[in-house]
């Protein structure tokens, strides 16, 4: 039997948003927002060189089709993957006379052949199914292919949110010049902010995965050894795990002599995915005993995070968790501490409306909802001395946060 199609997208809040912005729909192409609005990650999203090969197409009323558009030979791994819970499916080979240019019409697909008198398997009849429904409803390439999307939706003359300013320059080319295209990179961020059970799930594991990973690596400190001998063991640790890794850190610059040293405070950052699904977790390590002043220092970190968790709860903003956290860390005998990040997280790092180009941090002051994960982050390096960091994620709920790491904040010593 098929799995059941991923809905990942928070489906009415995604309608809500754009009906109330004056939206006919939403229209995205980074792989992250195609895999968010349709519930599939295509094997040619996690490869260079595809640019713009997906999209997604979410109509702002229910009684106008959403639709993927994808490369005619992912059909037989999508119905593999689960499919996508999206009722139409776009699908493009190349154009009929091979030019450049946005193809609404191309060359029919049938597909591989299928040997005969074979006894065909139940996913095989399926990819023989799904093929000949497509057939005659290939465009040329994928420009094409979402433009004949649009108008199979009713929305050739619609007011449309994308993640690519290029689609506006791409749809008058196909005819579609009564669109209007509009930049959808806050509206997106808005509409994911706030989790839906199913991504839950996936970010509850990845916590669980990505800290499991990174203290494995932690634990194989050892002195001497290169910061890439200790990175390779949370990156073996995450795919043994069935996630990926993105990076572990000790510090921006990496181990301060090159190698590991004893009783030196390190910080230990590591980022990493699960089903493209980021867990973020952070603490302070050192091999050998943790000198004095570290143990002071952690103590004041902990006091930060403590206070910090007194006001996890929807209606607080992000910068009052932040100025809370930098007062009480300096007020506990820390005052060389200087900043706090809390940011949202998900399937970005910073899952956050963050202007393109600015760092973390940089974007619009977000009030704490119902339904939102992120991270607190409460790093410090001091030059000469070391450095050290706490963080955790938690899951924002009616009356207060759920903690989706261990919250277990001891330093670790090896």
């Amino acid at each position: 039997m098929p799995t059941q199609p991923a809905q990942l997208i928070h489906l009415s809040r995604a309608r809500s948003l754009l009906q109330q912005r004056g939206l006919d729909g939403l229209v995205v192409s980074l792989p992250h927002n195609v895999y968010y609005v349709s519930g599939y990650w295509g094997l040619l999203m996690s490869a260079a060189h595809f640019d713009a090969a997906f999209f997604a197409l979410l109509p702002a009323r229910e009684d106008q089709p959403a639709s993927l558009i994808l490369p005619s030979m992912e059909l037989r791994r999508l119905e593999s993957a689960g499919g996508t819970w999206m009722p139409e499916t776009f699908i493009y080979t190349s154009a009929d006379d091979e030019q450049d240019h946005i193809a609404k019409e191309g060359v029919a697909y049938s597909g591989w052949p299928v040997r005969d008198g074979s006894s065909l398997t139940a996913l095989e009849q399926r990819w023989i199914e799904k093929t000949r429904a497509q057939e005659q409803r290939t465009a040329g390439n994928a420009r094409g292919a979402l433009a004949r999307a649009i108008e199979f939706a009713g929305l050739s003359e619609a007011k449309l949110a994308v993640d690519d300013e290029r689609i506006g320059r791409w749809l008058p080319v196909a005819g579609l010049e009564k669109v209007t295209c509009l930049e959808g990179r806050e509206l997106l961020g808005d509409i994911r902010r706030i989790k839906t059970a199913a991504e839950l799930k996936l970010m509850r594991h990845a916590a669980k995965i990505n800290e499991s990973a990174a203290r494995r690596a932690a634990h194989a400190l050892r002195e001497g050894a290169r910061w890439q001998d200790i990175e390779r063991v949370y990156f073996t640790a995450m795919a043994e795990q069935g996630g990926q890794g993105s990076y572990m850190i000790c510090g921006a610059g990496g181990p301060p002599s090159g190698v590991i040293r004893r009783n030196e405070p390190m910080l230990i950052d590591a980022l990493g995915t699960y089903r493209h699904y980021h867990g973020d977790f952070g603490r302070s390590m050192v091999l050998g005993e943790p000198p004095a002043l570290m143990k002071k220092r952690h103590q004041a970190l902990c006091r930060g995070w403590d206070a910090v968790q007194t006001r996890l709860r929807p209606g607080v903003l992000m910068s009052e968790l932040a100025q809370l956290a930098v007062e009480t860390i300096r007020g506990n005998g820390f005052p060389e501490f200087v900043y706090a990040t809390p940011h949202c997280l998900g399937l970005e790092h910073t899952d956050d409306a963050t202007p393109i180009g600015a760092q973390q941090g940089a974007g619009k002051d977000v009030m704490l909802e119902a339904g939102m994960v992120l991270n607190v982050d409460l790093p410090f390096t001091e030059i000469g001395w070391g450095s050290m960091h706490l963080e955790d994620t938690v899951h924002i709920t009616n009356d207060g946060f759920e903690a989706l790491t261990s919250m277990n904040l001891d330093i670790i010593a090896v």
